[in-house]
C-alpha cells in the first residue's frame, strides 16, 4: 500500500495524460492504444455505448453531434452537452470525470494498480468555480483525494526536482489546446516558487484551427462550390464545418515538419444533396499568417508577467517549453523572435506537466482516516514527515496504534536504510507510542528504509506499514493563489483581500458598513459578493459567489450604516467561506460558496457589446471635443486592437458552444481599455475634486484635536500629492474615497451633524418614496433632537437616507449589487 500518493495526472483541453514517480524519475503510463496521451474527447453513439480517448476522437469527423471535446473549457458552468444519437446530457464534469476514468482503467491495466487518489493539475489561469468543477469531476471519477496543482508549477518541477543551482528564474511558457499560461518560476535552493502569473482560457491550440478553417479552408471551399447560407452557426452545415476542423488540425501538425501539406479529401453533401469531395493545398506560411495573432498574445501575456514583476528577459535563464502546438518549429522560431529567452524543450511538451504532477504527487501523504484498526497482537504506524525534502538529515515522527489500548513503555523502533545499512538505533517510545527520530539520506535516489518495531523483551513486532521512504529533491514552496481575491462596496468599488501569489490557505477579516436596511417581515437582502481579479471597480473582476442576508434572518430591523464584519477565507483546495458578524444583532452568517458561474447567453452579451459601443461612442466625441490627446490614442488603440475584432467576430459565430463564455471575458478586456480612455478625459475634473476635498480636510484638521485624525489627513493629503503627480486615476479615485470617508467620520462623531442632515432631510419630505414612514421617522427624529439622543437620531437619519430615490441609491445598484462600503483606508 503506498504511502504517498505518487500518480498526477495532466486534465488537458485536448489531451490527457498519467505518470507516476518512481524514485527520483518519472514514467508515463500508455493508454490501451499504446500511447502517452489520452484525447479529451467523449462520443456516446445511438445505442448509448461510451467511448473516451481516440476512438471518440476519431468520430467526432463523422459524429460532431455524438461526439465532443474541449469541454474543459465549460467547466464549472451550467452549460451542458446534448449526444443527439441516445438523446443524452453531460455536463463538462461528467464528462472530464469520464476521461479521468479511462486513465485511472489505463493504470489498472498497466500497473495493477486501482488508485484512489491522483494529484491533478488546472492551468494557472483557471478561476475558482473551474478549480472546483475539477476537484468534483475527480470526484465523479472515484477519486477520494484530488490535490490540485497549477500547470506551470507542475512543469517547473518536472524541470527542477533534481537541479542543484542556488536560484534562477525560469518562465513557464504552456500553450495547450484550449488554454494558455505563462509563470515566472524562481527555483532557489531547492524550493520552486510562483512570484507572478498570467494566462487566458480561451487561447490554445484549437483557436489555431478554427483560424485556419476561416481563413484558408472556408473560403477555397466556397470558390470551389456555391453552399448556400455556409457558415458556423448554420445547424445544416455542422458536420462540414466539424470535418474541416479535423482537416486543419491534421495539416497544421504536418506542417510542422514540411513546408505544404495536404490530408485526406473530406466528402460531403451540398444544399441539393450532391456528392462533393474537398481538399486543398496548405503552405507553412499560411498557418503562420493564422497563428501570429494567437502567438502575438502569449508573448504578450508573458511581457507583461516579466514586467509587472520589474524583471528584464535577461534575468531569466530559459523559457520552459509545454504544449502540443510548442512542438512546431515555425512557432519556436517566433517566440524566440517575440520573449527574446532560450528556449528548453529536452523534456516532451506533451508530458512535460503529468511528470511534474506525478513528483508533486510523491509529496502528498494519502490519507490513513480510513484505514482499519491492526488485528490483535499488530500495530499501526502513522508516519509524520515530509517523503520530499531539501534535507538530507531529515527528522520523521509518528505515532504507533494497536486495537486495544497499550501501554509502550520499554518498546523501541530502529530504523534502517534498505540499501547502505545506515541505521538510527534504538530510538526509545514514548508510553503513547510516539516516537521521533534523524534519518540520513542519499542525493539522486529514494531512500527507502524499514521499520522496526521491538517490545521490551527485544522481540519484533508486526506493525502496517513496515517501510518508510524519503527523497531529497525540490518541493513546491506553497500553492499560490490564482487571482486576487475580495468583495465588492456598494459603490462598485473593489475591496482585495489577498493579493494573487500567496500562499494558501488564507483567512482575514475586515470591518464594513451596511448600505441598505434589512427590514423584518420584508423581501429585502443585503449581499456581500465575492469577486477575483485585479481591477479596481467590481465590476471589472470575475464574480465567484455571494454571501445573502435575507430578512427573514434577522431577529429584528437592520438600520443602513450597521457595522459588519466580514471574513473570507479559502483554503488549499480553494473552498472558500464567507462569515459576516453583525453586532448590532449579535449574530454570525456564514456561507461556503458554490462556485458555480452561470453563463450569460449571446443575446445578453450582444446588448452589452451594443451599450459598449455606444459608450465608445460617446467618449470618443468628448475626447473630439476636448482635444484629449491621450484619450485620443487610447481610443484609437481600443478601435484597432484585436480584443475588438475578436469580439465582432465571436458575436457573429454563434456555432462555436464556447463562444458566449470567451466572447464575456473578451467583451472584460475591451470594457477596461475603454475605461482606461474615460479615466483620461475624467482626469482634470477628477484632479479639481481630489483637490476641493483636500481643502475640506484641511478645514476639518484645523478645526479638530485629534492627533490621530491630524496622522490620517496628513498621509492622505501627501499620498493624492503622489497620485496626482504620478497621473494614477483608479489609485487616485480609490484615494479620494478614502478621504471622503475620513471626513464623515470626523464630522458624524459630532451630534451637531446629525442635527443639520434631519432638518435638511424635513424640507426633503415631498421626495419621499414612503411619506407614511417618512413623516413617523421625522417626528421619532425631532423627539430625540429635544432630548440630546444622538444615538437614536443616527438610526432616524439613516432610515430617511434610503427613502430618498437619490444618486447613492443609483449608485448601489452599478456592479454586483453589493450591501456594504469599506470603512477601512485601503
Amino acid at each position: 500500500m503506498r504511502s504517498t500518493i505518487d500518480y498526477g495526472i495532466d486534465l488537458g483541453t485536448t489531451n490527457s495524460a498519467v505518470a507516476v514517480l518512481n524514485g527520483v524519475t518519472t514514467d508515463i503510463i500508455k493508454n490501451n492504444t499504446d500511447s502517452d496521451v489520452t484525447p479529451s474527447v467523449v462520443s456516446i453513439d445511438k445505442k448509448g455505448a461510451l467511448h473516451v480517448g481516440q476512438r471518440a476522437k476519431n468520430r467526432l469527423k463523422e459524429f460532431p453531434d455524438d461526439a465532443f471535446g474541449e469541454f474543459k473549457r465549460r467547466m464549472g458552468t451550467d452549460f451542458s452537452y446534448l449526444f443527439k444519437g441516445s438523446a443524452t446530457k453531460r455536463t463538462p464534469e461528467e464528462l472530464s470525470a469520464e476521461v479521468l476514468r479511462s486513465l485511472r482503467a489505463d493504470i489498472q491495466q498497466r500497473a495493477n494498480e486501482v488508485i484512489e487518489s491522483a494529484v491533478i493539475t488546472v492551468p494557472a489561469a483557471f478561476e475558482l468555480h473551474q478549480c472546483d468543477a475539477t476537484r468534483k469531476a475527480a470526484q465523479l471519477a472515484g477519486l477520494k483525494e484530488s490535490p490540485l496543482l497549477q500547470e506551470p508549477v507542475a512543469a517547473a518541477l518536472a524541470y527542477g526536482f533534481q537541479v542543484e543551482k542556488e536560484r534562477a528564474y525560469w518562465l513557464v511558457y504552456d500553450f495547450g489546446g484550449g488554454t494558455f499560461d505563462a509563470a515566472l518560476i524562481k527555483s532557489e535552493e531547492g524550493t520552486i516558487q510562483v512570484v507572478n502569473h498570467g494566462g487566458d482560457n480561451f487561447l490554445g491550440g484549437a483557436d489555431i484551427d478554427w483560424a485556419i478553417v476561416s481563413k484558408i479552408l472556408v473560403p477555397r471551399l466556397l470558390k470551389e462550390h456555391s453552399l448556400e447560407g455556409f457558415s458556423r452557426d448554420n445547424p445544416r452545415w455542422r458536420h462540414v464545418f466539424a470535418k474541416l476542423k479535423w482537416y486543419a488540425e491534421a495539416v497544421k501538425i504536418e506542417l510542422s515538419r514540411v513546408d505544404r501539406a495536404t490530408a485526406d479529401p473530406i466528402r460531403f453533401q451540398d444544399q441539393g444533396g450532391e456528392d462533393l469531395e474537398f481538399e486543398c493545398e496548405v503552405t507553412r506560411e499560411e498557418v503562420i499568417a493564422a497563428a501570429d495573432p494567437f502567438i502575438v498574445r502569449s508573448v504578450d501575456i508573458c511581457q507583461k508577467v516579466l514586467k509587472e514583476r520589474s524583471l528584464d528577459r535577461k534575468a531569466v535563464e530559459r523559457v520552459i517549453l509545454v504544449g502540443g502546438p510548442t512542438l512546431a518549429p515555425y512557432f519556436r522560431e517566433r517566440l524566440k523572435q517575440g520573449i527574446g529567452i532560450p528556449l528548453d524543450y529536452r523534456i516532451d511538451p506533451l508530458t512535460a506537466v503529468a511528470r511534474g504532477a506525478a513528483i508533486f504527487a510523491g509529496t502528498q501523504r494519502v490519507s490513513v482516516s480510513d484505514r482499519a484498526l491492526p488485528p490483535a497482537g499488530e500495530f499501526a504506524v502513522e508516519f509524520k514527515h515530509q517523503p520530499v525534502g531539501l534535507d538530507s538529515a531529515p527528522m520523521v515522527g509518528g505515532k504507533l496504534t494497536a486495537a486495544n489500548s497499550h501501554d509502550l513503555t520499554g518498546f523501541y523502533v530502529e530504523i534502517v536504510n534498505s540499501k547502505t545499512k545506515w541505521s538510527s538505533g534504538k530510538v526509545a517510545l514514548r508510553s503513547d507510542g510516539v516516537f521521533i527520530a534523524t534519518l540520513h539520506a542519499e542525493r539522486g535516489e529514494k531512500n527507502t528504509y524499514s521499520f522496526g518495531l521491538y517490545d521490551s523483551s527485544g522481540r519484533k513486532r508486526k506493525t502496517t506499514p513496515d517501510t518508510l521512504s524519503y527523497t531529497i529533491g525540490s518541493v513546491v514552496e506553497e500553492q499560490p493563489l490564482i487571482n486576487s481575491l475580495g468583495v465588492a462596496f456598494g459603490n462598485n468599488q473593489y475591496g482585495k483581500y489577498f493579493d494573487k501569489g500567496r500562499g494558501l490557505p488564507l483567512k482575514s477579516t475586515k470591518t464594513h458598513r451596511t448600505v441598505r436596511p434589512i427590514r423584518r417581515g420584508q423581501s429585502d437582502v443585503l449581499r456581500i459578493p465575492v469577486v477575483e481579479g485585479e481591477h479596481s471597480l467590481a465590476d471589472r473582476n470575475r464574480w465567484v459567489g455571494e454571501l445573502l442576508i435575507k430578512s427573514e434572518e434577522v431577529p429584528r430591523d437592520l438600520a443602513p450604516g450597521s457595522e459588519i464584519e466580514v471574513t473570507l477565507a479559502i483554503d488549499e483546495s480553494r473552498i472558500i467561506t464567507v462569515i459576516a458578524y453583525v453586532p448590532a444583532l449579535d449574530r454570525e452568517f456564514q456561507a461556503t460558496l458554490e462556485l458555480r458561474k452561470n453563463g450569460r447567453d449571446l443575446e445578453q452579451l450582444r446588448k452589452d457589446y451594443d451599450e459598449e459601443i455606444a459608450r465608445f461612442a460617446d467618449v470618443k466625441a468628448k475626447a473630439a471635443a476636448a482635444g484629449g490627446e491621450t484619450a485620443g490614442r487610447l481610443l484609437q488603440s481600443a478601435e484597432n486592437s484585436p480584443v475588438l475584432a475578436e469580439v465582432k467576430d465571436l458575436l457573429s459565430n454563434n456555432g462555436d458552444p464556447h463562444a458566449a463564455a470567451k466572447l464575456e471575458r473578451r467583451l472584460l478586456e475591451l470594457k477596461v481599455k475603454l475605461d482606461e480612455a474615460a479615466a483620461e478625459l475624467q482626469w482634470p475634473s477628477l484632479v479639481a475634486e481630489a483637490r476641493e476635498w483636500l481643502g475640506w480636510l484641511e478645514e476639518m484638521d484645523k478645526e479638530n484635536a485629534s492627533d490621530a485624525i491630524h496622522k490620517r489627513f496628513v498621509a492622505i493629503s501627501a499620498e493624492i500629492e503622489q497620485l496626482i503627480k504620478a497621473r494614477a486615476s483608479d489609485d487616485l479615485q480609490r484615494k479620494l474615497e478614502q478621504a471622503k470617508a475620513l471626513w464623515f467620520e470626523v464630522h458624524m462623531a459630532q451630534p451637531a451633524f446629525w442635527v443639520y442632515q434631519h432638518q435638511q432631510l424635513e424640507k426633503r419630505f415631498d421626495e419621499m418614496t414612503d411619506k407614511t414612514r417618512a413623516k413617523r421617522l421625522l417626528d421619532q427624529g425631532r423627539a430625540f433632537v429635544s432630548q440630546n439622543n444622538a444615538a437614536g437620531l443616527q438610526n432616524v437619519v439613516r432610515e430617511l437616507w434610503n427613502l430618498l430615490p437619490d444618486d447613492a441609491q443609483e449608485q448601489i445598484k452599478t456592479g454586483y449589487q453589493a450591501g456594504i462600503v469599506s470603512t477601512e483606508a485601503r
